[in-house]
């Protein structure tokens, strides 16, 4: 299990560089998603999303869990580079809005930012865009820092 809490003190910054250099496994929500770091910097972050069909709803359609999961988790990850790693934080609230369907096999680039940071609260905003560099979704999170893991 890849828990970056559990790593000698460092920054978050550091692990996700080290992440996307491969020195670190990823998280294995990565793997079940089809979701991978691409890019950071301190307070932002890309990833690449590919949805492929375990991530198709009833209908044939890529589920929105799918788009909600990429955007509260690049949020996530812009914060957690803005934070020592072993600093707990969680979502409390996640808006999402959907702009254009997801399609499975294709990739999609999933950017995250920090919006507004205070000692216990974050709002970190995220979008998907197409191959096209069309939005498909974006979404606000709000996160409490500092929250006990449980």
């Amino acid at each position: 299990m890849n828990d970056f809490a559990s790593l000698p003190a460092t920054s978050g910054l550091k692990a996700l560089q080290a992440l996307i250099r491969g020195e670190l496994p990823a998280p294995s929500i990565g793997e079940t998603m089809g979701i991978r770091a691409v890019q950071v910097e301190a307070g932002s972050i890309t990833l690449e999303g590919r949805p492929d069909r375990c991530h198709l709803n009833p209908a044939g359609a890529v589920h929105g869990g799918f788009a909600a999961t990429c955007l509260d988790g690049a949020a996530a990850l812009a914060l957690f580079s803005i934070l020592e790693a072993d600093v707990p934080h969680s979502t409390v609230d996640l808006n999402v809005k959907y702009v254009r369907p997801l399609r499975p096999d294709e990739v999609y680039q999933v950017r995250g930012w920090v919006v507004e940071r205070t000692r216990s609260l974050a709002i970190c905003d995220a979008h998907i865009l197409d191959a096209q560099g069309k939005l498909c979704a974006k979404a606000t999170t709000t996160f409490v820092i500092g929250a006990a893991r449980s």
